[in-house]
């Protein structure tokens, strides 16, 4: 019913010719369109990636790992760990600043870690995915084999330290309040008093952090410095999470994974529905 509203208000702000160009329904309503102009998004392919995969094919250290996630923090998901302001769960009164998990392919750590049959396929299955995907971005596809593998691997480690399904129920568990300090000394290699400045974050005296034995394995991977292993899986974070809105070839076959293979979908929503998703996400995120 919501979808339904918040679609009628879009159409009738589309046919108001009197809303302000500059204004946020203008936005919304654009993006909107965008999404649906298959014929241009088929034209430009990839070319709306290409500035951000310049960015992470420049990376040299961890440390501009980092600086490029806070640099893009607004702009586009390169996973390892997000940060968001919202209301302190035991407190409504006052918002606090949240730490949370990165961004894994596979939808949660029994994916991973667990040896069921049907997990096993489907790992297999996502680093076959992987590997195709990586391939719209013009690699070929022994170099894209190879990347899909030291995707997976990293993804797994980072899944490792992640709470279960049943684990992240308990909101006890996620509720891990600390200091700056206690933070910096969790994940020393992130500088995070100038990444939270990055993002517009200022003057941080204590946030949550959610899990923290992630961070803990976040930070050592970080350490360990093996920067193709993080370009790969940041530049597989950045096409995963923008599939549904570069060409209809890629958004076809990332549906055929997250749609057919993982989830057993026959056909995916009408053009129209996955348009309201992602002007709502955006909506959710501003």
């Amino acid at each position: 019913n919501t979808d339904d509203d918040v679609m009628a208000i879009l159409k009738e702000a589309i046919n108001d010719k009197s809303i302000d160009p500059k204004s946020d329904q203008a936005k919304a309503i654009n993006l909107y369109k965008s999404v649906l102009d298959t014929i241009a998004r088929d034209k430009e392919g990839i070319k709306p990636l290409k500035p951000y995969l310049a960015k992470i094919d420049a990376l040299k250290n961890s440390k501009d790992v980092v600086d490029l996630i806070a640099e893009l923090d607004d702009e586009i998901n390169l996973g390892f760990f997000g940060v968001y302001v919202g209301t302190d769960a035991k407190d409504s009164k006052r918002n606090v600043v949240y730490v949370g998990t990165g961004s894994l392919g596979l939808p949660d750590r029994d994916y991973y870690v667990s040896d069921a049959p049907d997990n096993v396929e489907k790992r297999q299955k996502y680093q076959e995915h992987t590997a195709r995907m990586l391939q719209f971005l013009g690699q070929d596809e022994s170099s894209s084999q190879s990347d899909a593998a030291k995707i997976l691997a990293l993804e797994t480690k980072m899944s490792t330290a992640t709470l279960d399904r049943v684990e992240r129920r308990d909101r006890r568990k996620t509720y891990n309040p600390m200091s700056l300090a206690d933070l910096q000394k969790l994940a020393p290699t992130v500088k995070w008093n100038a990444y939270f400045k990055t993002v517009g974050i200022a003057k941080v005296d204590s946030l949550v952090v959610s899990q923290p034995k992630y961070i803990e394995t976040v930070e050592a991977i970080l350490k360990e410095n093996k920067i193709e292993d993080s370009k790969a899986y940041m530049r597989w974070t950045a096409l995963r999470g923008s599939a549904g809105l570069l060409s209809t070839e890629i958004e076809n076959a990332n549906f055929d994974f997250y749609g057919k293979k993982l989830t057993g979908a026959v056909k995916q929503r009408p053009a129209e529905e996955r348009a309201l998703a992602t002007v709502n996400g955006r909506l959710g995120e501003a």
